[in-house]
Formats: C-alpha cells, sequence, structure tokens
C-alpha cells in the first residue's frame, strides 16, 4: 500500500502507522474546537492559522446533516486552524470525515502564522477535507453553528465569513432569521 491514510484500513493496520505530526491540515469546520481536534487527534498540535485564497465557506450535506466545506470562488478567503497532524491522525480523520465517500482531501501551497503572530518559513503544503461539489448546499444545526462560532472567537476570525457563508447556502433572508435565532440562545 503506497499510502496508507488514502484508503480504507483495517484496525490491525493501524499499528505501523506513524505517530509523528509532520503533515499541516487546514482545520475550518468543527476541528477549529481544539478539544474536538485533541480527542480525535491525540498527535495533533496546532501549528497556527492560514486563510485559504480563492475559495468561500458554504455548508452542505453529508451523512447526518449539513456541514462545512469550501468552494472556489476567486473574490473570497477562508481562515483555518493549521494543526501538524500524524498518519495515525489522518486516518482517524479520513474515517471521521467520511473519507473518500463525503470528502475528498485538497491540498495547497499556504504562508502560515504561528501563534505568536510570526510566521512559518516559506509556503508550506496542508491538506483540507472538501465535500464534493454535487452534494446540495442546506442549514446546519444550530448546536453545529456554535461550535464553529466559538472555533472563530478562539482562533480571532472574522465571524463575517461564517454568517456570509450561511447566507450562501441557505439565502440572506433565511440567514438573517437564523443568526437572530442563534444570537437568542
Amino acid at each position: 500500500m503506497a499510502n496508507k491514510t488514502q484508503s480504507k484500513l483495517r484496525f490491525e493496520d493501524w499499528r505501523g502507522l506513524s505517530h509523528k505530526p509532520d503533515t499541516f491540515y487546514l482545520a475550518y469546520g468543527s476541528n477549529l474546537c481544539r478539544e474536538r481536534m485533541a480527542a480525535r487527534c491525540p498527535d495533533a498540535v496546532p501549528a497556527g492559522t492560514a486563510k485559504i485564497p480563492g475559495f468561500r465557506l458554504l455548508f452542505k450535506k453529508s451523512g447526518s446533516g449539513f456541514y462545512a466545506t469550501i468552494e472556489q470562488d476567486a473574490n473570497c478567503f477562508v481562515p483555518a486552524a493549521v494543526y501538524r497532524i500524524s498518519e495515525y491522525d489522518e486516518a482517524l480523520l479520513n474515517r471521521y470525515e467520511g473519507y473518500p465517500k463525503y470528502y475528498y482531501k485538497r491540498y495547497f501551497q499556504l504562508p502560515i502564522r504561528t501563534p505568536a503572530g510570526g510566521r512559518l518559513k516559506g509556503q508550506k503544503k496542508c491538506m483540507a477535507y472538501v465535500l464534493h461539489e454535487e452534494r446540495l448546499l442546506g442549514e446546519p444545526s444550530m448546536e453545529y453553528y456554535r461550535i464553529l462560532d466559538i472555533g472563530y472567537e478562539t482562533w480571532g476570525f472574522d465571524v463575517e465569513t461564517l454568517d456570509k457563508g450561511l447566507s450562501d447556502s441557505i439565502g440572506v433572508k433565511p440567514a438573517r432569521e437564523y443568526i437572530e435565532r442563534f444570537q437568542k440562545q
């Protein structure tokens, strides 16, 4: 098997996976929550933040609801938390994200801002999970939206990107009403 994290693994095959965090992973959805990420990926280390240029945030149908994804749009960017993950973590994420049934992987060369405000040297190859484009747009649950809202606050991202993603997914008026209900909770 050329890359063990690219296909389904039997549990016994996981023993040989590396635990060294050497892959940059872009989190723009529920993995913005550090506690969730730590539970899902025990080897993950926060590396900083990045902007995914030429993409916008949307909410699309996956197995059990509507979740964050990115889609090309030359006039937008999506902020992301960057983690260094291991081969083992990537295998866990593949299973969690429903790769390749619901999500595929997309790679970007991006500059990364460190938590201290500096930059890592050069651009880094970063991986993100992206829902297949043919998936239907829709309204995320309030619970899921709250996780993202808290994540945006935690990482210092402008919540306007999150609100625009909702509006682009369900329409301006329904998004306005959704956000009003969300803020009352």
